[in-house]
């Protein structure tokens, strides 16, 4: 997701997947229109990687939802 937060003058899929060192903007295509996307997950997945090198053993409050 750096990509689209890059200052690269031009933002399509061909600028992004060159800017990320691949050979085919698919990959971009697929991630940036076609990939379908959980939020709730992604936070989840996003807050275990942040905590993970902290040793925190606290967990994330949307972890410990109902239904999570």
């Amino acid at each position: 997701m750096l990509g689209p937060l890059s200052d690269l003058p031009r933002k399509n899929c061909w600028s992004i997947a060159e800017w990320a060192g691949e050979a085919s903007p698919e990959g971009m295509r697929h991630l940036l229109g076609r990939a379908r996307w959980d939020a709730d997950r992604v936070r989840h997945d996003v807050c275990e990687y942040v905590l993970e090198p902290l040793h925190d053993e606290t967990r994330c409050w949307w972890s410990t939802r109902p239904g999570t």
